[in-house]
């Protein structure tokens, strides 16, 4: 039987830029409570991801220094193409300025903290079923 389709690494480079091209994303990390896996709008500053939460967020842990993962994806099920990066890094990082097209949370509510993450490594792949 032929095999179509692919599944292909995306490097480094490759996965800033499809970064670039969204404004939600999931950001993961062992909380004192148990493994925390929660979505944000987020924009980039110069090499930092930046999001915004409130102060009694779990997201407000991320202030100090904690390795993080954060991933973005697309997937299209009708033409069974996508996308997907996952990065590592460790949040905590200073932010000077916000970026020019930071989106606004979803959340209704003030979300004064602003949570920098300074990236370590990219991993990304593309597929496509057929």
């Amino acid at each position: 039987m032929a095999q179509y389709g692919h599944l292909t690494s995306l490097d480094a480079a490759e996965c800033r830029l499809l970064l670039a091209t969204r404004a939600f994303g999931r950001v993961g990390w062992n909380s004192a409570s148990g493994l925390q896996i929660l979505p944000v709008s987020y924009g980039l500053a110069d090499d930092l991801i930046v999001f915004r939460t409130a102060a009694r967020s779990p997201l407000a842990q991320l202030l100090e220094p904690v390795e993080v993962s954060f991933q973005v994806d697309d997937l299209d099920p009708e033409t069974s193409t996508g996308w997907s990066v996952l990065v590592h890094g460790t949040s905590g990082a200073p932010v000077a300025s916000l970026p020019e097209n930071m989106p606004f949370p979803w959340p209704p509510g003030d979300r004064p903290i602003i949570v920098g993450i300074s990236p370590h490594h990219y991993a990304g792949r593309s597929i496509a079923a057929i």
